[in-house]
């Protein structure tokens, strides 16, 4: 076996339980390493490497509160504090398909069960060294993200025929992929599957199928695989993929739920079942999935403020698409509790004002329940006092659309967008927002066009009863409020000194739904000289009486 030289190596344990801290030194110091230190959370571990360049780390997969051990990996990774030679191995006590899975995708260099002998253990190390060792070149150029380095290395040792000729090809493969050159990329795989067809091998080749656009084929290669590995969950995102792009959303809805069942814990797999699950109009599955991508970016490089807002959104989107009381009672409540804990959470109240997003989830929370003029006041209220530029501009948007209110959705959209590029979650929501909204839009675009070529023929009681319709379209509307307000004081004005005392109050009503609200100029001009009239017909009223 090969000499296996540790004496001079800085060793990191991450582990909360101190029995198997204990046990693994006196293991590690048998083979001859004294370099030891330990950290009991993923939090503790992080900061260690900030300050210290290990070259081996045993890491717990559960690590109790905070980041496990997957996330930490991927921290490290995203902060570039593992350095190339370094040797990273999992280490659990667990041996669930989804957990394990969870953590093979990640690629740590090895994964142990506990318990494990001292002798595998030897044997791990010599082989995982001798690799590190080996491909040195390869690893340095692969951290500096020296695509045409890496290209070199890997050529170099698949020419020499060298020990880690078929790693090397995946590699290669890899980052041809990335480039999108197609034709070294298919002579590669063509060369690597003569033999035999290893997954990496086919798995690339559908990933390069699917960026071609040939679903058949990548569907074709994706069955292949799952059928030598049902547990390939990779191969079933990229499956979902292809069904997604020729519309078979069931399918999409099969296939991404087969490999959440696997792989849960994997970002971009939530990410895809939220885009499924939106196409497939299932409120519950979308949830799910943006209360997973808001607690697997939690305590990592990838937290944002943004997770926890998608999250509360995408709970009132589901609140508003439920039928079942049931469900969207409980779902209400569970969006309450959310923006109750979040006013204590720092990341939050630091990126954002989170007192006025609150404010706009309760008004969105009235509007979905009906409560339309509650709604709008808040809408107001927050209008007067908001830019386009907040964070929370694309709440007060879907409030705006949500009560009818388009052209004060329309203003703060346009202003949003000029200033601020929104994340890929966020923009298919504003766009699903859009889109249900237009069947509305064009309601009550027809109802008060034929309304004002009512109005233009004199026939005013018709253009009343037509606004009417447009309010109940669009119930805090302003257009629609003007119009009918302008139709009734021409119904009034109509019946001289046998005014009606119930068009009045009708008239006083619709008055009150928009005397607060923040006008666009024409609107305001507009609703001064209406209100005039109004007043004027009221002293009228109050003589005659």
């Amino acid at each position: 076996m090969h000499k296996l030289d540790l004496s001079g190596l800085h060793i990191l344990v991450v582990d909360d339980q101190r029995p198997f801290q204990v046990m693994l030194k006196g293991i590690l110091k048998s083979l001859g390493m004294v370099n030891i230190q330990f950290a009991n959370s993923g939090e503790q571990a992080l900061n260690r490497c900030s300050q210290t360049e290990f070259d081996l780390l045993f890491v717990d997969y559960n690590l109790g509160a905070g980041k496990n051990g997957r996330q930490l990996l991927e921290d490290l990774r995203e902060k570039q504090l593992l350095k190339p030679s370094a040797i990273f191995i999992i280490v659990t006590g667990e041996n669930t398909v989804s957990m394990v899975m969870s953590a093979v995708e990640t690629e740590p260099d090895d994964y142990l069960i506990k318990p494990f002998s001292q002798s595998l253990l030897k044997t791990r190390l010599v082989k995982l060294q001798q690799k590190k060792q080996h491909l040195a070149a390869l690893y340095e150029a692969l951290y500096q993200r020296q695509s045409e380095d890496v290209i070199a290395e890997c050529e170099k040792e698949i020419n020499n025929n060298g020990r880690y000729e078929q790693y090397c090809r995946r590699v290669l493969a890899e980052t041809l992929l990335n480039q999108q050159n197609f034709p070294a990329l298919e002579q590669l795989l063509s060369d690597s599957m003569q033999q035999r067809r290893p997954t990496w091998a086919l798995l690339l080749s559908a990933r390069a199928r699917l960026q071609q656009q040939d679903y058949q084929a990548c569907s074709q290669l994706c069955d292949e695989i799952i059928e030598v590995n049902r547990l390939c969950a990779q191969a079933l995102d990229i499956k979902c993929h292809c069904q997604l792009a020729q519309s078979d959303t069931a399918g999409a809805m099969q296939s991404i739920n087969q490999a959440i069942n696997i792989a849960p814990f994997q970002l971009g797999r939530q990410y895809l079942l939220l885009r499924v699950a939106r196409q497939a109009t299932s409120p519950l599955d979308m949830v799910q999935a943006s209360k997973q991508i808001y607690e697997l970016t939690r305590r990592t490089a990838k937290q944002d403020v943004m997770h926890l807002l998608n999250y509360i959104r995408t709970m009132l989107d589901a609140i508003g698409s439920l039928d079942e009381p049931a469900k969207r009672n409980k779902l209400q409540q569970e969006t309450l509790l959310l923006l109750h804990r979040s006013q204590k959470d720092e990341l939050a109240l630091k990126d954002v004002d989170f007192e006025r997003f609150e404010q706009l989830c309760m008004a969105r929370l009235n509007a979905i329940e009906g409560r339309f003029h509650q709604a709008k006041k808040t809408a107001d209220k927050v209008c007067d006092k908001m830019t386009g530029t907040e964070a929370e501009t694309p709440d007060l948007v879907m409030l705006l659309m949500d009560i009818g209110e388009f052209e004060g959705a329309d203003h703060f959209f346009a202003k949003y967008n000029s200033h601020t590029t929104p994340d890929p979650v966020l923009a298919d929501m504003l766009a699903q927002h859009q889109q249900q909204s237009e069947d509305k839009r064009q309601q009550l675009s027809t109802l008060n066009k034929a309304g004002m070529d009512r109005y233009q023929d004199g026939k005013y009681q018709e253009a009343m009863q037509l606004f009417e319709q447009a309010l109940q379209v669009a119930p805090a509307n302003t257009v629609a409020a003007l119009n009918l307000i302008q139709a009734m004081l021409q119904v009034l004005e109509s019946q001289q000194k046998h005014k009606s005392l119930v068009l009045y109050q009708r008239c006083r009503q619709v008055f009150k739904t928009i005397e607060q609200a923040l006008l666009m100029e024409h609107h305001q001009q507009r609703y001064t000289e209406l209100q005039q009239q109004y007043q004027s017909y009221r002293q009228e009223l109050k003589q005659s009486s």
